[in-house]
């Protein structure tokens, strides 16, 4: 998720757990464990482009993770406050709570977490909610609010930060049950045009659960589409792209492919731009997301592959996701969302 999010998510938390023992310093030292995992890109200056790929999201978003830094966060922040005498056993309890939150929430993400580092690498996703929903947000924003300028001598604050928490993982709730709904739809619609298939992954499009994207690979094409909740038609319409595998063929053992493969699970496209092999990892989308019938339009993850004089994929150079925040994108978006267009 976004940082703001976390931050906020992980302030609301430290609250929960100790602000009527902490004060203020509760939801400051959540906010700050809030972020801190993600404070592994500070690591990307000593890595190649590969590395990186493979250390975001990778051990300071395991379980592992979340124990140990728990014990030792515990230590440090009761050694910072002796005068509060609330013990190590409640900051680590605070800190594991707002990394286990950390975790959790970007595990539902489309990107995902190496959970179970270092037992495997294999990144984990739900792909259940967008990077960025203010619906999860700012319930729990407000409900910090509350617990940070309301009386501390009233229960009110409290409650009401947890009733911020609350409504926030219910939220995510109906994204995963909202989400069974969204497969059974692309599902049928799917086998009933072309047959069977061979993989299917469903991800919100965009800051809500009520606009959603099909990936489905079929041989060597990806078939796309996209649907609303709010659509009258449960018939959904696929646009077909071409994976072009053949063109990594010579490739796929090497490390920099290796690399692409494995983060993006097998939903990409693959094409030669002049002298240049491009690899997009197509769960990311088009900076239109998906809504318009240009077939010119950029996607968001684009990788170079960099091959050396000895013909071998040793690395890639990533291109930033961005998306394009034009009047027209945004306002025919908030038409799909109910099922207009």
């Amino acid at each position: 998720m976004d940082s703001i999010t976390q931050i906020t998510l992980g302030a609301a938390v430290g609250e929960a757990v100790a602000g009527k023992k902490a004060g203020f310093k509760a939801a400051a030292w959540g906010a700050f464990l809030g972020t801190f995992p993600d404070l592994d890109v500070l690591a990307n200056p000593f890595l190649d482009t590969v590395n990186q790929l493979y250390f975001h999201r990778g051990i300071t978003h395991s379980l592992l993770f979340c124990v140990i830094a728990s014990l030792a966060f515990g230590w440090i922040i009761n050694r910072i406050h002796p005068k509060l005498k609330i013990g190590w056993y409640v900051w680590a309890k605070l800190a594991f709570w707002v990394f286990f939150t950390h975790i959790f929430i970007d595990l539902l993400t489309t990107y995902g977490t190496q959970i179970l580092y270092p037992l495997t690498n294999k990144p984990f996703s739900l792909d259940s909610v967008f990077i960025i929903d203010p619906l999860f947000t700012i319930p729990v924003l407000l409900g910090l609010m509350a617990a940070l300028i309301l009386k501390r001598k009233s229960n009110a604050g409290y409650n009401i930060n947890l009733a911020g928490l609350a409504i926030g993982a219910a939220y995510l709730i109906w994204g995963w049950g909202i989400k069974s709904h969204v497969n059974s739809v692309f599902d049928s619609s799917f086998t009933h045009q072309h047959g069977y298939y061979q993989e299917i992954k469903t991800t919100p499009t965009g800051p809500s659960t009520f606009l959603w994207n099909a990936y489905i690979i079929k041989n060597d094409t990806l078939y796309q589409s996209v649907y609303s909740i709010f659509d009258e038609q449960k018939t959904t319409r696929f646009r077909a792209i071409p994976m072009n595998s053949q063109l990594i063929e010579p490739y796929k053992n090497d490390r920099g492919v290796e690399t692409l493969l494995w983060f993006s699970r097998g939903y990409y496209t693959v094409q030669k731009e002049g002298e240049k092999l491009v690899f997009y990892d197509l769960r990311f989308g088009r900076s239109d997301f998906w809504l318009t019938e240009n077939e010119n339009v950029p996607y968001v993850w684009r990788n170079e592959v960099l091959i050396d004089n000895q013909n071998r994929a040793y690395s890639f150079n990533l291109s930033n996701p961005s998306f394009e925040a034009r009047s027209s994108v945004l306002n025919r978006y908030w038409k799909r969302i109910w099922g207009n267009g």
